[in-house]
């Protein structure tokens, strides 16, 4: 199985967990169950960044030792054009929660992430540039569909990242 494929079904693998897992303690904590509404809110927000942050690292430290195995190295640039804009982006998302923003976040999670794959582009492969427009595409309609956040939120970071990494693990490119 090519390196890359297996770095998409992973991370979307653990973004469908980290997602399952959100909402659990969202509806645990607006319905009262499990007393996690007892927490005050910054406590619970608090809670919720650090669930992204440990679905973060776990996923980098995965891809690490995915690529670590595959023998090609990944290169610094390649690299900082996924850390960087990965970290800035939680800071953005951070501060739109301290903001009461709330509904901005999962647009604007979504936008980044594309822009994040587009930016990749350059360095993986040219397929990555149409699953990038969809997410963007996809970003732009979550601020519309603000009744579908977690609907999107499952199919953005989750179910399409495995599809790609299926694609690309049934068709490799040639530019891979």
């Amino acid at each position: 199985m090519n390196y890359r494929s297996k770095i998409f079904i992973y991370s979307g693998l653990y973004a469908l967990l980290a997602i399952f897992l959100a909402r659990k303690l969202f509806f645990d904590y607006y319905y009262g169950e499990l007393g996690l509404n007892q927490l005050p809110i910054n406590y619970f927000e608090i809670l919720l960044f650090a669930l992204a942050v440990v679905t973060i690292l776990i996923t980098l430290i995965t891809i690490s030792r995915i690529v670590k195995r595959s023998n090609q190295p990944v290169s610094f640039k390649k690299r900082f054009n996924l850390l960087i804009p990965s970290f800035m982006g939680l800071i953005i998302i951070f501060l739109l929660f301290n903001t009461d923003r709330g509904e901005l976040v999962v647009p604007v999670a979504i936008l980044i992430y594309g822009l994040i794959l587009l930016n990749l582009n350059r360095f993986v492969t040219s397929r990555l540039v149409i699953f990038g427009i969809i997410v963007l595409l996809l970003g732009i309609a979550a601020f519309f569909l603000t009744q579908s956040h977690w609907i999107l939120l499952t199919l953005v970071f989750g179910i399409l990242p495995i599809l790609f990494g299926i694609l690309i693990r049934l068709k490799p490119s040639k530019a891979s």
